[in-house]
């Protein structure tokens, strides 16, 4: 058997956030060697954990070598909103420029320097739009070539979270990163409503006021129960108050890479 028979299949994931970098050797389906590399980045600029990613794959002794790279960002690179349906959205030069109008709409001008998708919803239906500083993904993906890799996939933590978790079909989710907020409801295996604030750490008590406040604007979440709460923040585990639950996939020392392994990356 050849070496690129033996590694197919295998994938170096890595996640990058803000305070460290996260990397795990995927193996199939199965997980191998794993870490976390923390990082010293009191402003939270992408740029420290990219330095610490280009020293990694630097390193002759790191897992991986020449492997494919999946990498999952920190919801705060990767902003995200659901997106009207439009007749533009039929076209792929008029889904571009009405996906950037959306987003300037919410984030200002920023937006005109991000790259953005939009997911492959049902006609007429709302599409969940992420975006990427466009700067940020060149340097990932100079970074990975420079050291012998392909990039085979950048994606938000979101989208990584709840493919951990949809098999449990949870109704809305909650993602808790050490400084965001994210809210999710899903329906018909998709994400059809979104909010996302800053986080305190005391995520607690402003996750169950988030919630009222995004209840009391869209009721139909009222009544909800078994909202999954992914829990990435790093803060010591405490119990949870109806209607959340703890999602199996969070309950680990390192949060991200279990996350790799319950989606479904390949």
């Amino acid at each position: 058997m050849s070496l690129i028979e033996r590694l197919a299949g295998h994938t170096l994931c890595l996640h990058l956030a803000p305070q460290e970098l996260v990397y795990a050797l995927r193996k199939g389906g199965r997980m191998g060697a794993a870490g976390r590399i923390a990082v010293d980045n009191p402003a939270g600029h992408w740029q420290a954990p990219l330095a610490a990613l280009e020293q990694f794959l630097g390193r002759g002794d790191r897992p991986g070598a020449a492997l494919p790279l999946r990498i999952s960002l920190a919801s705060r690179w990767c902003p995200a909103a659901l997106a009207p349906w439009s007749e533009a959205l039929l076209s792929e030069a008029g889904a571009a420029r009405f996906l950037h109008a959306q987003m300037a709409a919410l984030y200002g001008d920023a937006a005109r320097a991000w790259r953005i998708v939009g997911d492959d919803a049902p006609y007429g239906q709302p599409r969940l739009v992420g975006a990427v500083d466009a700067a940020l993904l060149q340097a990932l993906q100079d970074t990975a070539g420079a050291h012998g890799h392909a990039c085979h996939g950048v994606e938000s933590l979101l989208t990584v979270a709840w493919r951990a978790i949809a098999a449990g079909k949870p109704p809305a989710f909650a993602l808790v990163e050490p400084d965001r907020l994210t809210l999710a409801a899903v329906g018909a295996g998709r994400i059809v409503a979104l909010q996302t604030q800053s986080c305190p750490a005391d995520w607690r008590a402003e996750l169950a006021r988030a919630w009222q406040r995004w209840s009391l604007r869209a009721p139909e979440l009222a009544g909800l129960a078994g909202v999954a709460v992914v829990d990435l923040s790093g803060a010591p585990q405490g119990e949870l108050a109806a209607p959340f639950r703890p999602a199996a996939a969070a309950l680990t020392r390192h949060g991200p890479v279990h996350l790799m392994r319950q989606s479904a990356w390949a």
